[in-house]
């Protein structure tokens, strides 16, 4: 536990108890689930998840697959107070979650089918998204498969 508390910022919780700023796995689960959306978005959100692992997902390939000019897209997004990186962002949490823990892929694996340039921002991503790397969030819950 000691290990642990030197790996993430340190959090007061409501009762006045300092804790790391590392969660419980179903926490993370919990936290990257695909977000509930509507319209566009969802359309956005299905359009990457067939995508994922073998084409690229940026917010060009997205507009094509739906038969609309990326500024378009951007527009109708908006409106609906989304945006693509947003929608992307969170469809990578959980399908990186998916496959450090379920499918024990690689972290080079992982960030080529969630179509990061490279490994560095995948980690990066990573950390922003659970204050942890890849590699100590899967030693930390491999057991949770």
């Amino acid at each position: 536990m000691i290990q642990l508390q030197r790996l993430g910022p340190q959090i007061t919780d409501e009762d006045g108890f300092t804790r790391s700023g590392i969660r419980s796995y179903h926490e993370y689960v919990v936290l990257a689930r695909l977000p509930m959306v509507e319209g566009v978005a969802a359309r956005v959100v299905g359009a990457l998840q067939k995508r994922v692992g073998h084409s690229p997902m940026a917010i060009e390939n997205i507009a094509e697959d739906l038969n609309l000019s990326k500024r378009t897209l951007q527009r109708r997004l908006q409106q609906q107070e989304s945006s693509f990186a947003q929608l992307r962002d969170s469809l990578r949490f959980h399908y990186a979650i998916k496959y450090l823990i379920e499918e024990h892929m690689s972290v080079d694996s992982v960030s080529s089918a969630l179509d990061f340039s490279d490994r560095t921002s995948f980690t990066n991503a990573f950390k922003r998204w659970t204050n942890l790397s890849p590699s100590v969030f899967r030693k930390l819950f491999r057991d949770y498969a």
